[in-house]
């Protein structure tokens, strides 16, 4: 039994032997360094590997900036095409009612004109007649008289002679003024369709400048193009509406002025009859609102602020008009005026009158007040309150008070 023992034992023995000589061989090996030739291959390969990852990466990026790129220049060639036709449909409707107001004009004038010369023939017999009747007329109807009660009847009858060569007059004269009106309306009118056609000319110079850039650039460009068209008349569509709302607003607000100009005009003729030297006072009464000079306007309401812009823009009334031109006083167009009157109060406006209609905050045309600016298809000016603003014109007409509802408002535009 023991001898059994020692043989297990040293058999063992032997086999811990070999596992820790296994062991130590095992350990010899591990602890070598890698060759020279294996780590410059594994680090070349990784470095090769991360290269191509950044590449990669960058790639990547690229196409997603480019495809973001994309994106972004569809979405602004959209927006640009649909604000230029936009612009372009609410200026074209603008022309065609203008248009319309020269035909009228121009009827109202003949009309007035042809009523004028004959009133004038009118008066031109009554004159005759009497510097051939000479004094003697009246002095004969008064030496005819037999009783104090025939004297009373001839004096009315003289009185109402007298009152009819005075209302004859005073017709003559209304009529020549009605006529000068109606000249001056149709010369306006004919001097704002000249701009809006300029204006318009520049609108499609625009348009068909963006078209030949983007179309080469962009891929579905008619696809596009076609979706704008819709775009900018749903838009012009809402622009009617709206300019509709305010058309009705201040037709009554007009009948109401026009209902205290009746009564107004009433009482004036019931102090006339009262006496004849009267007349001349009613009608410096009925021209007392017409515009005198840059020192007779003045804005109002607002903020003081608002009503300074307006105010340093009234001053420069009746200086010229300048296509391109940025000065006050040497000659300016819509924008430029705009710019510069801005500019004094150390406003920077953009130059155009499409930029301009970005600038500030919008605000609804109810809500305008002196200082705003009301942009038009094309055009710019700014509001003095009342109804009326001040813009550069046309050549004819130059820097001038004008209403402000004269064409279609696009935007009220709040910077102060």
């Amino acid at each position: 039994m023991k001898i059994k023992l020692l043989r297990y034992k040293k058999k063992i023995n032997l086999v811990l032997k070999k596992c820790t000589l296994g062991l130590l061989i095992g350990a010899l090996f591990c602890s070598q360094p890698i060759p020279t030739w294996a780590s410059s291959k594994a680090q070349k390969e990784k470095q090769e590997a991360q290269k191509k990852l950044e590449e990669a990466n960058q790639k990547a990026k690229a196409a997603e900036s480019k495809k973001n790129a994309a994106q972004s220049q569809v979405s602004q060639l959209t927006s640009d095409l649909t604000a230029l036709l936009a612009d372009i449909h609410v200026l074209e409707v603008d022309m065609e009612n203008k248009n319309a107001d020269i035909i009228q004009a121009t009827k109202d004038y003949a009309a007035a004109k042809k009523e004028e010369e004959k009133q004038y023939s009118s008066m031109k017999k009554r004159i005759q007649y009497m510097y051939e009747k000479g004094d003697t007329e009246y002095l004969d109807i008064f030496l005819q008289v037999q009783s104090m009660s025939d004297l009373l009847n001839k004096a009315e009858y003289v009185e109402s002679i007298y009152t009819y060569d005075r209302n004859m007059l005073d017709n003559y004269q209304e009529t020549k003024e009605q006529v000068a009106e109606y000249k001056s309306q149709l010369e306006e009118d004919k001097a704002e369709m000249e701009v809006m056609e300029l204006e318009y000319k520049g609108q499609q110079d625009q348009l068909e400048t963006l078209i030949s850039t983007k179309e080469k650039e962009v891929s579905n460009f008619d696809s596009q193009l076609a979706q704008a068209k819709q775009d900018a008349a749903a838009y012009a569509n809402t622009v009617a509406k709206k300019n509709e709302e305010i058309r009705k607003a201040k037709e009554e607000e007009a009948k109401k002025k026009a209902a205290e100009e009746a009564a107004r005009k009433k009482a004036e003729e019931e102090a006339r009859k009262k006496a004849a030297t009267s007349t001349k006072t009613a009608k410096n009464t009925s021209t007392k609102d017409k515009y005198t000079g840059p020192a007779a306007q003045k804005s109002s309401g607002g903020t003081a602020a608002g009503r300074a812009v307006a105010d340093y823009g009234l001053k420069f009334i009746g200086n010229p008009y300048v296509y391109g031109g940025t000065s006050l006083t040497n000659g300016a167009d819509c924008s430029g005026f705009v710019q510069a009157v801005y500019r004094n109060f150390g406003y920077s406006l953009p130059r155009s009158s499409t930029q301009q209609r970005s600038a500030g905050r919008e605000v609804s045309y109810s809500e305008a007040q002196p200082g705003d600016i009301i942009c038009y298809a094309g055009h710019v000016a700014i509001y003095i309150g009342d109804g009326k603003i001040v813009h550069a014109s046309t050549p004819s007409t130059g820097i001038k008070v004008g209403t402000a509802t004269y064409r279609s408002i696009l935007s009220v535009r709040r910077v102060v």
